[in-house]
């Protein structure tokens, strides 16, 4: 199974902190650049041809840094995505990828700012295996790792569970609805145990899922969401699954820990609990970029 991750992103919403001069992928938490998590992520779940898309402006830095991923057990090809039809969002993004891929191929996607940690496992880092092995098990079209949130939830794209399993630790089930950022009444019908579940930027697809990207009609700012799309695919019949980033607390639902690095907030909060973690115990120093 091949891995995508997407680093092409503007980053507008953390232009306070990057002053636009540095790719949000590339900023530091403790002293780790953020794209080093999904990639270590991808690696322990026995990902390791990954494919990274990266924009025209922004690829010197992530391609000098990250070279050809072998110095920390990868292997990396670089995608520069085509920004002349001036599409945004992530649909495009994974566009991008769709030659690469094989016909019966299915791949994961990882969001390069995205950051999902498990402090209750032997390695923090080691907590995307569920979302492939639920992907595998149920044969969807599409299985997205989502975290359960009380608050701020709008920003998101969200979902509703048809039906929530537990098994072995794993909250897992079909997904019935997805939108991207709903309003507050609307995420409210979504709700499971006061929680509402977002997207943390992590799949598992089909490659029959460019077909429905590709149908995907633009939305606010030009962006083609891939929430929309695999909204599309639900309307169509397919099956969509979803994995809850949380563990079992006694029959009950709890959080493991999830920052977006695109968000300014979410940044400060990232480097606040990582900090106090000794990092060099799940990335080497040799090993980073």
């Amino acid at each position: 199974m091949k891995g995508v991750i997407l680093a092409a992103g503007e980053g507008k919403r953390i232009q306070s902190i990057t002053y636009g001069g540095i790719p949000k992928e590339l900023l530091p938490i403790g002293n780790v650049p953020t794209i080093r998590f999904p990639i270590e992520a991808l690696k322990l779940a026995g990902v390791r041809n990954l494919f990274i898309v990266i924009a025209p402006q922004t690829k010197h830095g992530i391609v000098d840094g990250l070279q050809s991923g072998e110095k920390f057990g990868t292997k990396i090809c670089y995608v520069v995505q085509d920004s002349s039809n001036h599409l945004r969002g992530m649909g495009p993004a994974i566009l991008t990828v769709s030659d690469l891929i094989g016909e019966n191929e299915d791949f994961v996607v990882a969001c390069g700012d995205s950051i999902v940690c498990d402090f209750s496992s032997g390695n923090p880092l080691d907590c995307i295996k569920p979302l492939i092995h639920v992907h595998k098990v149920t044969n969807a079209l599409a299985t997205l790792l989502v975290y359960p949130r009380r608050d701020n939830f709008q920003r998101f794209g969200v979902i509703k569970f048809k039906e929530l399993y537990e098994r072995n630790g794993i909250f897992y089930g079909p997904v019935e609805r997805m939108i991207e950022k709903p309003s507050l009444e609307l995420a409210k019908e979504f709700f499971i145990d006061g929680f509402c579940f977002i997207s943390t930027g992590y799949y598992v697809f089909k490659p029959r899922i460019f077909d429905y990207i590709t149908k995907t009609k633009p939305g606010a700012k030009n962006e083609v969401q891939i929430t929309d799309s695999m909204a599309m695919a639900l309307e169509n019949g397919e099956k969509i699954c979803a994995v809850v980033h949380a563990r079992n607390g006694g029959n009950s639902i709890m959080p493991c820990e999830y920052w977006d690095v695109g968000i300014p907030d979410d940044y400060k909060a990232a480097n606040k609990r990582l900090l106090n973690e000794d990092l060099d115990k799940w990335i080497k120093a040799e090993e980073r970029t």
